[in-house]
């Protein structure tokens, strides 16, 4: 199924908003549908920005990541190397629990957004059939003979239409509660990642920190492509 929730969302509240115009009772309907008028087009940029941070932290980060552990194996003598390399390791570890954070993310957001198409794509089929019966009932109205049926007809379109609403934003309220919850979880374990404090022995106070000159305690020599020594096959040859 298509949805255009923005064009979608107002043909909808328009519609209804016209209906209580015609018919006072109306009204609370048209109250009940402004607690769910949202951006709908907003969670989509949410969601693709969502998707390009995960895919960044996903691929591009680790990949530098990688790139700067493959230069420190080249010409690093110092003693923090390894240091260095178990460091880089975990980051890159944290760096993939990010990324898979993210996308959660992108997924609950998905999820709202398609429960708010889904909505008000129901109440724009629920607002025409009800302009509809709404015409005809007032019609019924102004004539003489049919306006007691009319204001029976009208009375039971008007239960009808509360009814059903207030059904439909119930669901979508149960529903945004529950993902609610599971985005404050998701929420809670972003933090956690992103401050990353060293405590105890790798804790380092910056402001009293120095570079040590002193040289490393174990000297270990960089792997460097050697030329091969020609092979004097002229003595060979003259023995």
């Amino acid at each position: 199924m298509v949805y255009f929730p923005a064009l979608q969302q107002a043909a909808a509240w328009n519609s209804f908003k016209e209906a209580a115009r015609w018919e006072k009772r109306l009204v609370p309907t048209v109250v009940m549908l402004s607690t769910a008028v949202a951006n709908v087009p907003g969670m989509g940029d949410a969601k693709a920005n969502w998707n390009a941070l995960a895919k960044a932290l996903e691929v591009e980060y680790p990949g530098l990541l990688g790139n700067a552990v493959f230069l420190s194996r080249a010409d690093w003598i110092a003693d923090d190397r390894q240091a260095f390399l178990n460091a880089a390791a975990v980051f890159g570890g944290d760096l993939q629990k990010l990324s898979g954070l993210c996308y959660t993310m992108e997924g609950q957001v998905d999820q709202i957004r398609d429960a708010y198409a889904r909505y008000w794509y129901e109440i724009g089929a629920l607002a025409s059939i009800v302009l509809s019966y709404l015409a005809a009932t007032l019609l019924m109205r102004a004539t003489p003979y049919l306006r007691a049926q009319g204001e029976i007809a009208l009375a039971r379109l008007v239960a009808f239409t509360n009814f059903v609403l207030a059904n439909q934003t119930k669901i979508l309220a149960t529903f945004l509660a529950a993902v609610a919850v599971t985005m404050a979880d998701t929420g809670t374990a972003l933090p956690k990642i992103f401050n990353l404090t060293p405590t105890g022995g790798a804790r380092i106070d910056f402001q009293r920190a120095v570079i040590s000159m002193d040289p490393p305690s174990q000297w270990v020599a960089p792997k460097r492509e050697k030329p091969e020594h020609a092979k004097n096959t002229g003595s060979a040859a003259s023995a």
